[in-house]
């Protein structure tokens, strides 16, 4: 396992340093993508949570995405990282990704909220959205595992598991046939 996180990093480092020569790529389909998934992710949660009147989902994520986006905006002004790649139109507010902190808000509340099945997609496109920043060099490894951990983080502070009100009937398979569950809260 040491010899996995030491190649990652040196990998990582390599990644950072060839991007710090490069031009960035803000026209490339692999940036518009990551631009784009990185807010459906936390807007097809609220979506879907509001489908399905969870509005106790819809409080938590909200304050697991507003105080995502804040503690991203408050770090970015605090500690002033420049990007991989400055240019004059380039800010130098590159530690942590928010594209990154936001897509990682967003699926991290999928997962916390409704379980892996629908965590564990939402979790590679909001790695997508990190690569593509990687891509467009306008961050390095370290400002998007940081917003990945801050997206992340808030979920696991605010979000509780979803349990549906009223009575649910569900069927699992056994070894000998099947196996009908019921409950319900009174």
């Amino acid at each position: 396992m040491k010899k996995i996180l030491i190649f990652v990093s040196a990998a990582m480092a390599l990644s950072d340093a060839y991007a710090i020569r490069r031009q960035p790529h803000l026209d490339s389909p692999v940036t518009i993508a990551g631009d784009y998934i990185q807010l459906a992710l936390p807007l097809s949660a609220l979506a879907y949570s509001m489908f399905i009147s969870d509005w106790q989902g819809v409080g938590q994520l909200a304050y697991a995405t507003t105080s995502t986006v804040i503690a991203t905006e408050i770090l970015k002004r605090t500690i002033d990282e420049e990007r991989p790649y400055q240019d004059e139109n380039a800010s130098g507010r590159s530690f942590p990704s928010g594209h990154t902190s936001f897509a990682f808000a967003g699926a991290g509340y999928w997962q916390m909220r409704y379980g892996w099945y629908v965590g564990a997609p939402m979790y590679a496109a909001a790695a997508f959205v990190g690569y593509s920043r990687n891509f467009s060099h306008m961050h390095n490894w370290t400002d998007i595992a940081a917003g990945a951990a801050l997206g992340i983080g808030f979920n696991i502070l605010f979000t509780s598991r979803y349990i549906p009100d009223g009575t649910n009937i569900s069927v699992s398979p056994t070894d000998g046939g099947a196996m009908l569950r019921f409950n319900t809260v009174f």
